[in-house]
């Protein structure tokens, strides 16, 4: 692994907010006010962000992707941007614990947000449940979530959907304290691992080190093995949504390696 080339391709290519989820990863320093305000810029009205499918409407997943930017800036649920995100998403919960977009977009939503679809209600709803746990809610929207989540998951530890969506169900599960239906289903993702690109291992490590597991779970471990080998020999990790994205997938990478101990000294590049 090349940490030189992997932080040079960052500040190389990089725009404002992934230079500061950088200057964050290495100096561990609360990001300067212009890149936090560029952050936040195209947050809407009532605290949602609008997907790149449908430029009028507030996306329950465009909001969790952005609420995942904020967390690798260092960002907490005391920014005003956050609480507004985490109200959002908490008013669009069903009453079943789900989330699921509305029914005016299903003509047009991708597969994965498509309302009336049971794979993509899964993923959301693991999805917002999963941030909601970690900066908002817990006793209340988050617990909803994760008894909906659990009542798809079989003895196998598999869900009817993405296979994104078991470890952020798992992460969910695991981070209020459900370890048996989190231990489930990482074991199924045990057996998968070797389909997953470098962008989902590194999604896998960041979720599950965020929901609280140590750095060395097993799980863990084999999925930065095979992200560590993954590396390219002019230090990005590539993205599986083509190169536009190559900065975003190494910065995640590198943060990914950093959470589970296989990157300790981030500190000698700043």
């Amino acid at each position: 692994m090349d940490l030189c080339k992997a932080v040079e391709f960052v500040r190389s290519a990089g725009n404002e907010v992934e230079q500061a989820r950088l200057k964050y990863l290495l100096t561990n320093e609360h990001p300067a006010q212009d890149a936090v305000n560029k952050l936040f810029s195209e947050q809407r009205s009532d605290g949602g962000w609008s997907p790149f499918w449908a430029q009028d409407y507030s996306s329950l997943d465009a909001t969790c992707f952005w609420l995942a930017q904020a967390e690798q800036m260092g960002l907490t649920g005391s920014e005003t941007a956050i609480m507004r995100a985490v109200d959002f998403l908490a008013g669009r919960q069903s009453l079943d614990g789900s989330w699921e977009e509305d029914k005016e977009i299903a003509s047009f939503a991708p597969t994965w947000a498509r309302p009336g679809d049971l794979s993509a209600r899964l993923y959301l709803t693991a999805n917002c449940g999963l941030w909601l746990a970690l900066f908002g809610d817990t006793d209340r929207v988050a617990l909803k979530a994760a008894n909906y989540l659990q009542l798809h998951l079989n003895q196998g530890g598999h869900l009817p959907s993405y296979l994104h969506t078991h470890w952020l169900a798992g992460g969910l599960w695991y981070r209020l304290g459900w370890y048996k239906s989190a231990e489930r289903v990482f074991e199924y993702l045990d057996t998968q691992m070797p389909d997953l690109d470098a962008s989902h291992l590194s999604w896998l490590i960041m979720t599950v080190c965020a929901a609280g597991s140590p750095p060395d779970y097993p799980l863990v471990d084999k999925a930065a093995s095979l992200l560590e080998q993954s590396q390219q020999d002019d230090g990005r990790w590539p993205s599986e949504d083509g190169p536009g994205q190559d900065v975003h997938s190494t910065l995640e990478a590198l943060r990914a390696l950093w959470l589970c101990g296989w990157i300790t000294k981030l500190d000698s590049m700043i």
